[in-house]
This record gives C-alpha cells, structure tokens and sequence, in this order.
C-alpha cells in the first residue's frame, strides 16, 4: 500500500507537470498565433469604422490604433496608393517589402476570401527584401475589405519576439518549479503513505495474533474515521470470538458431563444389580431408566439442533390453530408436573388458525413451557398468554416469576448452552439447548422472538406467527 500510494502521487505530479509544460510551453505559440490573429482582425474592425468618420485625423489615428496594438500598419486605397502607414518599433516586413510582393500578398488575400494570415520571415521574400538589417519571424495578416470609394487593402505586421522572451522565461522557470516540485511530492508522497499504512499496519498485526487464538487482542485505529471504524468492529468481532471459545468449552464440558453422570449411574447401578443379591429391584431399575432418558434427551436435542443449524431441516407450514396447540401442552403439563404443585395458567380464545409447521412450533412450546418450569420462581406458576401484537400477528407469551436475567445476559439467552447461573445442574430436567432450538425454529419460521426480563421480576418469552 505505502509504494502503490507514493507511486500514484509521483504519477499525479508527473503528469501535472507534463500538462503544465504542455499548454505553457509546447502550445504557447499556437495559442499565441490565435490570439494575435483575433486581435488583427478587431483592429481590421476599428479601421473599417474610421473611413466613415470625417472628423478625425486619418493616419494619427492608425498610428495611435498601431502603438496602441504594437502592430506595423499599412493602408492601401482603392487606387493604389497609402493612405495610411504606421511603422512601430522599426524592421517590419510590410514596410521593407517591394511592390511585386506587396502585390503577392494581396492577390492571396483576394483568393482567400479577403484575408491572408501567415507567419512569416526574410526567407519568405529573400529577392523582395529591402532592409539591410537582418528581420526575425514575424506575423502577417493582409486584409481587403470595402471602403469608402473602393476596395481598401489593410496590411499588418507584429513581431514573435515577445513570445519567444516569454516561452524562454517560463521554460526555465517550468524547470525549476518542476525540480521542487518533484522532491516536495516525494518527501509528502512519503510521509503520507507512512501516515496511512501505519494504522493498517497496527491493524494487521493484531488481526495476525486473532488468527492464532489470542482473543485478548486489542485492535486502535488512530488518524482516521475509517481505520477507527474498523478497529471497533474488528474489537467486537474478538470480544464475540472470545465468547464464543468460552462457550464452546462449556457446551464440550457441559455435554461431558450430562454423558458421563448418567453412565456412571447406570453404570453403577447395573454392577450392584448383578453382583448383589436383592437388588434388583424396581427402585434401581427405574434410576437406571430415568438416567438413560436424560441421556436419550440431550443426544436428541443436540441432534435436532446440528439439524436445523446445517439447514437439514424444511419447514412445512399450514393453517395451524395456535390455541389447540397451546391447550394440549398445557394439558400434558399439568398431569406430568402435579406431583410438584405447579400450577399452568391459559385463557383458551377459541379456534385461532396461525401459518407455521404443526411438528416444530409445538417443540417451540414445550421447550419454552419446560424453561418456565426449570427457572420459575417458588409460586411454581406459569402463565400462558395469546394475544395479538402491534404488527397484527397473534403473539404466544410463557410467563414465570423466577429470579430473571440480567441485562448483559439478554442477547445471549438464546445461545447453545448458554446458563445465566453458570452453574450447571443436573437436578433440572434441561440440556441447556432447548432455547437454541428455539431460535433455530423461529428463525426458520421469519417469526420474531425475544426475552422481556429484569432480576427478581421473573422472566417473559415471546413469539409471533
């Protein structure tokens, strides 16, 4: 970055340079040459205008209109003869010429439509020539236009001195503005590609050790908006990747223990069954079926949730009545859960027909109803509410009073195996994946879901179909 912007600023300056030098220098003559012409021929116009003015003095006001114009002035009348003549400055070509190319000149003025423009010089009429100082190049334009009595012929002359003065001047004045410039752009060209790359560079040296696991990394982008921009971006991301390690080894040790504790108890309660006489009994036996459950259930959900994380999973939607769904959950749960008096509050509302897939909006219901019960408070009461949102959707709500979540936890309620605790008890009938799958379900469904919770207030969990 730091050689591609310092050679693009050479570049730049290069090439300003080179136009620079071209229209100042290279196409000063042609510009020059135009500019004379355009001024001879407004002065062809001021001329015209005196020949119908009787009151003035007629070659004093040539000579004043040729010293006003530095131009050599000759005025020819219809017959032949001057009627005006203004030599400014001396060694012109018009006033050291001879008839025959006086003549010649106003015969290619008349074929050319009435004027003649040329720059021209002593080889031009090397036989014709009547100085005996030498004459430099000089710029000529014949004009015949209509005058008063006739045709009058108006013959002009300037010298190129002055631009070739001018065009020495600034090519050597180009030279040196162009030397300095070129040291200038590359002393700034430098220290600007330093100045840029730096932070970049800060920043891809931290991204390097991100790479390699070091999440403690912290990126600063100073100088400019872009680079501090991505600096907090690139912080957010390493604060994420730092969490997401985190959890990862929690799910792995969480999920390592879920497996070893019922295995170990099966394990165990199978040996006493075989090598002890008399326990075989219906007691043990219903441990060993219990552990194996929980175990069936964690390897069931981490299957249905790398299910519908790999997108293996379709969801078919048709009208469903949401309050059968609701009401049969409900049901199941209170005859499970009526040995442990808690309590399932829901206002039937009647048939109410939502578009979602039957199968996996139910799984929704009985994970977020088992979360209530899991993390209730000691009224032991879920509520169970239907109602429509503000968007027009019907809005299902699981409601307990348990001790709530806290603010910093919100946003990552709904990640695998994610404990606002952070303990992990086995005494509760979850594998800390339901509300994963929760998410995975809704968010195949474009269906929004959320948590409304503050601690000690209980917490509330929604969706809308």
């Amino acid at each position: 970055m730091r050689v591609k912007l310092f050679s693009s600023l050479l570049i730049f300056v290069f090439i300003s340079l080179f136009l620079l030098w071209s229209f100042q220098v290279f196409l000063l003559d042609t510009f020059y040459l135009q500019l004379t012409k355009t001024r001879m021929a407004n002065t062809v116009a001021e001329i015209e205008a005196l020949e119908t003015d009787k009151t003035v003095d007629y070659p004093k006001e040539i000579f004043k209109i040729a010293l006003e114009n530095e131009f050599c002035i000759s005025v020819f009348g219809a017959d032949g003869r001057i009627k005006a003549r203004a030599d400014v400055g001396g060694g012109c070509l018009i006033h050291n010429l001879d008839d025959k190319s006086l003549n010649s000149l106003y015969k290619k003025a008349t074929d050319n439509g009435g004027e003649y423009f040329h720059r021209a010089g002593m080889r031009d009429f090397r036989e014709n020539f009547k100085a005996k100082v030498p004459v430099r190049d000089r710029i000529l334009l014949v004009s015949v236009v209509q005058g008063e009595k006739g045709p009058l012929v108006i013959f002009f002359d300037t010298a190129t001195s002055p631009v070739k003065v001018i065009k020495a001047a600034l090519t050597m004045l180009l030279i040196l503005n162009s030397l300095v410039l070129t040291v200038l752009c590359a002393i700034i060209a430098n220290f600007l590609a330093k100045k840029l790359s730096k932070p970049i560079s800060d920043v891809n040296r931290a991204a390097k050790r991100l790479t390699h696991g070091e999440y403690d990394v912290e990126f600063t982008g100073e100088g400019y908006r872009e680079i501090h921009e991505l600096s907090e971006t690139l912080n957010q991301a390493a604060n994420d990747l730092k969490r997401t390690d985190k959890m990862q080894k929690d799910l792995i040790a969480n999920i390592s223990h879920d497996l070893r504790t019922p295995l170990t108890l099966i394990t165990g309660y199978c040996e006493m069954m075989r090598d002890i006489e008399g326990e075989n009994t219906p007691e043990n036996m219903q441990v060993v079926i219990d552990e194996a459950n929980r175990m069936s259930m964690l390897v069931s959900d981490l299957i249905d949730l790398s299910k519908y994380e790999s997108g293996a999973v379709k969801i078919e939607k048709q009208s469903v009545d949401i309050d059968f769904l609701i009401l049969e959950t409900v049901q199941r749960y209170r005859k499970l859960m009526a040995e442990d008096g808690y309590m399932f509050e829901y206002d039937s509302h009647g048939p109410t027909f939502v578009d979602c897939d039957k199968k996996r909006i139910l799984q929704v219901l009985y994970n977020l109803v088992n979360n209530a019960v899991n993390y209730g408070g000691d009224d032991k009461k879920v509520i169970i509410r239907l109602c429509d949102s503000e968007s027009g959707k019907k809005r299902v709500e699981v409601i307990d009073h348990g001790e709530g979540i806290a603010k910093e936890d919100l946003p990552y309620i709904f990640d695998r195996y994610y404990k606002v605790d952070k303990v992990h008890d086995r005494t509760l009938s979850s594998t800390g994946i339901g509300l994963a799958i929760v998410k995975n379900v809704l968010g195949a469904h474009g269906a929004p879901y959320g948590v409304v919770s503050e601690i000690g207030m209980g917490s509330l969990f929604y969706f809308e179909l």
